[in-house]
């Protein structure tokens, strides 16, 4: 497995990288953190028409044709931009898995908005009290002539209030199902929740909503696989944004002990300092890593179960060490709010928990071991 980057993958780094550091410079972030809509519009419809949006969409809706590594690669620096556009809801919840099993329609509805930045997508994978199961949702949805009616409360979904549709997964009579939901539907409230990295998510509650069977994603009773495959793609999106922030993060830290001085010293001359840093390097490194390799297995079309496990276990608990460490390495300025880092602590931070913690992933992994199914190259 060679992860060096080829001509294109390259390309589409360097060219987000430039719009995001011109684009979102710190004093633009605070003013975005201060607003209620938490979206910088206008970034995100420059990423749109420089292709970048639908860079892994299918090139019949006006894609580029490229796959999750190369979306993951452009969640990297979103995640060094700490940038507030929903890539992650949009792609990797909602577009992927409607160029994977949505109708002719239902693509020809949505992604050629989703390529040129007109339509937001999302979805609402987790419910009170999950422990990560989205695959056994307890909403509900009963068939009703050609439709079906929704019951039921999604969490922290993020963007909901921007999004044209929402994936929501439901319990049927015959199994699971997805569905294209319409958040302007009669039934529907978004409740706002402000996480701790200052992003609005939100929990969309559900009171008999009607939803056409025309917006069935997928053949009805058979969405459990469809929402694992969902799963798969925000872990990597997830992975891919923490080895971004955590590479950002350990940047400016290097940057910062390189100039402090210290009794006549710069600090980063200190063997104390300089073994902080050399470990947060190899904990970032470890993060990238495993978070590439497991893209990239999913863009093969490989399985990548336990490697998606391996990567998100190092995201969440190599990402806080990595965090931990340059707060510390900053000294009081790591703190203040006017200087950039706070951000990559508190990115740290959701991005951990998100879709499971280090625990929920060892047991994973453990489990995985033990019945002899990690599936993983020798």
């Amino acid at each position: 497995m060679d992860l060096t980057l080829d001509e294109n993958q390259s390309a589409i780094v360097e060219l987000a990288r430039k719009i995001l550091e011109e684009k979102l410079p710190p004093d633009r972030l605070r003013a975005i953190e201060a607003s209620d809509e938490w979206f910088a519009r206008d970034v995100w419809a420059e990423l749109a028409s420089a292709g970048l949006i639908g860079v892994a969409l299918p090139e019949a809706v006006g894609g580029g044709g490229f796959g999750v590594l190369e979306a993951c690669l452009l969640l990297e620096e979103i995640g060094r931009a700490v940038a507030p556009v929903p890539y992650q809801a949009t792609v990797m919840l909602g577009a992927l898995p409607i160029a994977e099993f949505g109708s002719e329609a239902q693509r020809a509805r949505d992604l050629p908005g989703v390529v040129s930045g007109d339509v937001v997508l999302t979805a609402g994978l987790l419910e009170p009290g999950d422990a990560c199961e989205a695959a056994v949702p307890a909403t509900t949805a009963v068939r009703e002539d050609d439709a079906y009616r929704l019951n039921g409360e999604k969490w922290f979904v993020p963007f909901a209030s921007a999004a044209r549709r929402i994936l929501v997964p439901a319990s049927t009579g015959d199994g699971v199902t997805v569905f294209l939901l319409d958040p302007a539907a009669a039934g529907v409230s978004l409740d706002r929740v402000e996480t701790t990295s200052h992003e609005p998510q939100w929990a969309v509650m559900l009171d008999g909503v009607k939803v056409s069977a025309n917006d069935v994603l997928g053949s009805p009773g058979e969405g459990a696989a469809i929402v694992e495959w969902i799963v798969e793609r925000a872990l990597a999106g997830t992975c891919a944004m923490q080895a971004g922030v955590s590479d950002k993060a350990l940047r400016l830290t290097a940057a910062h002990v390189s100039e402090r001085e210290q009794f006549g010293q710069k600090i980063a001359t200190f063997q104390a300092v300089a073994q902080r840093a050399a470990d947060a390097f190899v904990d970032t490194q470890a993060i990238i890593l495993t978070a590439r390799q497991a893209a990239w297995r999913l863009g093969a079309g490989q399985r990548a179960t336990t490697e998606l496990a391996i990567a998100k276990y190092w995201a969440a608990d190599a990402g806080q060490r990595v965090a931990h460490a340059a707060q510390h390495l900053h000294g009081g300025i790591g703190v203040d709010t006017d200087y950039p880092l706070h951000r990559y602590f508190r990115w740290t931070k959701v991005l951990e928990l998100s879709l499971g913690g280090a625990a929920i992933q060892l047991d994973r992994i453990g489990a995985a071991l033990a019945d002899g199914d990690a599936g993983l190259d020798a």
